[in-house]
């Protein structure tokens, strides 16, 4: 005989909600004809709303997308079009035409448009195999005498909005850091496999490691250091015999203490008693750290680090970007009438800066079907990704790829040196202008299924089955000193390190996380040999003989602690709005770019 057991809800997946699974009888008679068309089943509304919620794979991606970024490099322009629509710093009330980029350079959604306009057939006849597009009409007056934009063009011209998914990852991209912007100054070079770059420090009794992005570990744990620059000894033999060690095991450190007496140090300084270490160890000023939980078991409880690689999901006419009504920004928009420009056109009126805020809407539905993640399981999360265009060409193209590490408040890091760090994936192609000058670059648009785009640099523990974003991924771009000279290759006041082949710029963040569903924060596991039933991201872990994995929670489900998701579902559709501050940031003059060795440490160099 089979045995058979009633599982509780609860049973699906930690901290469940209750259900009341009693079947009440009623045991009066009542007969009732059944006509034709009649149902005969009663269904439980609330129960098949779930059933076909958590069975929809269909998630409509939407919200608000606000431009958050202040225009402030002013520099000087040779080139005409650009010139007569410069914000002069002088208002143009005497013949210095030196000032800001006009703001639609960096717009979402450009306002110098010129309208098509049908002018038709004229005369008493109709003219036969009459073509209508050779009777539009381009009329305005805000044509820059660059390049044409239409309101069909202007919300695709400086930036293109995707759909991305995370389809995998590369332990060995190029990652580099320097300890400052001197002439002559090391650059550690290294791979995302190595680990979190540590500025060391001699304390005392202490080694003390000092991270420029959070570092993730807890006192306790291990860290394993790089060989690099550093030389490590242990004890073998009997009688007790030192020599020089390369081996993993031999170069795990407990992680004594965390932080220092300054508030948030936790999250970037660890400490390592120098017991710990053989005599003669010695370390190089950066070393590279992993995270580790058991010394004893390197292979099962050692960090991996890598960097994120998407692949597209939609094209580029895929979204719909429109002005979003009734909200009026915090900031004021920066505008102002130019007694006269370069072309000696009077009252000529720029825009420095305006506060944008926008509705992005994807036009279908993204179907959540076939794709499998860098984890190999179907994805919890896509990204909106939000990539320069440069249909313009002003700005050097394609941008370029840093991490958190990678900026620094008073002095630009050589990572950007050269074409090194170049995100390929994007390619461009040269232009003539609509005046004949010639060698301008625009973005191409990516195909759909486009994949290689660089993303976060992550932390990932077999034995915790979770990722953590040690930094997100950052482009960085130019403006063409050819075109626009704001003495990006040099120093200024407050910022050093600049060259010809290393010019200070703009950065933001490409790629914006949006959960679909959500992964318990805790670990299940089980031991069976059946695997049929078992969830798609399980694992097997040999040495325990178990099976580990994190429950997939419903929609519609947010436990005690916050984890979940409850999005609208409506007509077989989830409705996913994800609102976006979109950061664009002047790499000179943003001075928020602490990595945290300043505030942790008493040394005097910026960071």
């Amino acid at each position: 005989m089979n045995k058979k057991q009633i599982l509780l809800p609860s049973k699906r997946f930690f901290k469940a909600e209750e259900e009341n699974l009693n079947l009440p009888l009623n045991l009066d008679e009542s007969e009732t004809l059944l006509r034709e068309g009649d149902r005969n089943i009663v269904l439980d509304i609330a129960q098949l709303f779930d059933k076909e919620r958590n069975e929809s794979k269909k998630y409509k991606i939407h919200g608000k997308l606000k431009m958050v970024f202040r225009n402030l490099y002013t520099g000087t322009t040779t080139y005409d079009p650009l010139k007569s629509n410069l914000f002069y710093n002088s208002f143009g009330t005497d013949s210095n035409y030196e000032g800001a980029m006009p703001y639609n350079e960096f717009a979402f959604l450009r306002n110098d448009l010129l309208r098509e306009v049908f002018s038709g057939q004229t005369g008493s006849t109709l003219t036969e195999n009459f073509n209508p597009e050779e009777r539009l009409i381009l009329t305005g007056t805000t044509y820059t005498g660059h390049t044409t934009t239409t309101s069909m063009t202007a919300p695709y011209k400086n930036w293109n909005i995707y759909l991305s998914y995370v389809y995998g990852h590369d332990e060995n991209h190029p990652m580099t850091y320097t300890l400052s912007g001197n002439t002559g100054d090391t650059i550690f070079s290294f791979k995302a496999s190595d680990g979190i770059p540590f500025r060391v420090v001699d304390n005392g009794i202490y080694y003390t490691l000092i991270s420029p992005v959070e570092h993730g570990m807890k006192a306790g744990e291990y860290v394993i250091l790089s060989t690099t620059g550093s030389t490590y000894y242990t004890y073998s033999g009997s009688p007790r015999v030192r020599y020089a060690t390369t081996n993993e095991f031999d170069r795990t450190f407990l992680i004594e203490s965390v932080g220092n007496e300054i508030f948030r140090s936790e999250k970037f300084v660890i400490n390592i008693l120098k017991k710990e270490l053989v005599s003669g160890t010695t370390f190089n000023t950066v070393v590279f750290g992993k995270r580790c939980l058991n010394k004893f078991k390197l292979e099962k409880t050692k960090s991996k680090y890598y960097v994120h690689k998407h692949k597209t999901l939609t094209e580029v006419k895929d979204y719909i970007l429109d002005k979003i009504g009734f909200e009026s920004s915090i900031w004021e928009e920066e505008k102002a009438l130019m007694f006269e420009n370069s072309n000696s056109v009077d009252d000529y009126l720029v825009e420095q800066n305006r506060m944008e805020s926008l509705i992005y809407d994807f036009k279908e539905p993204f179907i959540l079907t076939g794709l499998t993640n860098n984890l190999n399981y179907t994805p919890t999360e896509v990204y909106v990704t939000v990539l320069l265009r440069n249909q313009n060409g002003y700005f050097d193209y394609p941008p370029k790829v840093g991490y958190k590490f990678n900026f620094h408040n008073t002095w630009i890091d050589k990572h950007f040196t050269g074409n090194t760090s170049l995100e390929t994936t994007l390619s461009g192609t040269t232009f003539t202008s609509n005046n004949g000058t010639s060698g301008f670059t625009e973005g191409l648009e990516l195909p759909l299924g486009t994949s290689g785009l660089t993303g976060a640099f992550v932390e990932y523990n077999e034995s915790e089955l979770t990722e953590r974003i040690v930094s997100e991924a950052f482009h960085k771009f130019t403006s063409r000193i050819s075109i626009f000279n704001h003495g990006q290759t040099g120093n200024t006041i407050n910022f050093s390190g600049a060259t010809a082949n290393n010019p200070f710029g703009h950065f933001y963040q490409p790629h914006h996380r949006i959960k679909l569903r959500e992964l318990s924060p805790y670990v299940e596991s089980y031991k069976t040999n059946e695997i049929y039933g078992l969830p798609e991201n399980a694992r097997y872990f040999p040495d325990e003989k178990l099976w580990k994995w994190r429950d997939l929670y419903d929609n519609g489900f947010i436990d005690v602690d916050g984890y979940g998701t409850n999005y609208p579902f409506i007509n077989g559709i989830h409705y996913v709005k994800k609102d976006i501050n979109f950061y664009l940031r002047n790499e000179a003059m943003y001075i928020n770019k602490e990595d945290g060795v300043i505030k942790f440490t008493n040394l005097s160099f910026d960071c």
